[in-house]
């Protein structure tokens, strides 16, 4: 982590970051307790984005993350509050995979039947769709912005920390039209969605933790942020 963040300042040994801030990208204003918790023990920000045109949800995350670099920003962690159906549909059609397969645990097998049918469906609608236009057919505002702040975030040399389904599918759909957009990121958790793995898989990404916990925007990174600074400044004593 340490030398990845020396990579990405263009200097070595890195610098701990002074400004960590987490985005959440929202349709409304959610209540977030425990990556509440999470930020303020790890002394970064939390900012949540409203964000329901999709039209113009790629245009407000770019712009998100310019308002947060212009600001001081030198560590950037974003994260949605969307269906765990978005990022299976999208990794899906892009890998050719399985609805069976993509589906993550269910509370019960007809549970698991009817996301299976409904994924299965979103994906005959995204047939031969691909980049944006693949956002657009499951009608994610929330998943547009994070591809647009993940976008412009390393387009500005800005690092970013990927921990969780929705983030690691927009981070592989900004790479797929910009590559080199993953050089500016850091895995820092595995969640139990198989579409996680999928992404960080084609990413080329290892995640930091393998926690297998249930994904909540920006929590995972968060919680892996002090391990993160500590490996930056152990490498900074030695």
């Amino acid at each position: 982590a340490a030398q990845w963040l020396a990579a990405c300042q263009g200097s070595a040994p890195a610098q701990e970051p002074q400004r960590i801030r987490a985005i959440v990208f929202a349709e409304q204003e959610p209540q977030l307790p425990a990556p509440e918790t999470a930020a303020r023990r790890a002394g970064a920000g939390l900012n949540v984005v409203t964000v329901t045109d999709l039209s113009q949800a790629y245009d407000l995350g770019a712009a998100t993350a310019d308002a947060e670099i212009d600001a001081g920003a030198d560590l950037l962690i974003p994260g949605g509050v969307e269906s765990a159906r978005v990022p299976a549909v999208v990794m899906a059609t892009m890998t050719q995979t399985e609805p069976v397969v993509i589906v993550g645990k269910q509370p019960s097998v007809e549970d698991w039947k009817r996301e299976v049918s409904a994924i299965r469906d979103a994906m005959f609608r995204a047939r031969n769709l691909e980049g944006m236009e693949l956002v657009a057919s499951c009608q994610s505002a929330v998943l547009a912005a994070a591809v647009g702040l993940i976008t412009r975030a390393a387009e500005r040399r800005t690092p970013l920390l990927i921990d969780a389904p929705l983030t690691a599918t927009a981070a592989l759909l900004a790479e797929r039209d910009n590559p080199g957009v993953k050089e500016w990121l850091f895995a820092t958790t595995l969640s139990t969605a198989p579409a996680h793995e999928l992404a960080l898989r084609k990413l080329g990404l290892q995640p930091l933790h393998q926690l297998a916990m249930e994904p909540e925007p920006t929590l995972g990174a968060l919680a892996a942020l002090p391990m993160l600074l500590t490996g930056v400044e152990t490498a900074t004593d030695a």
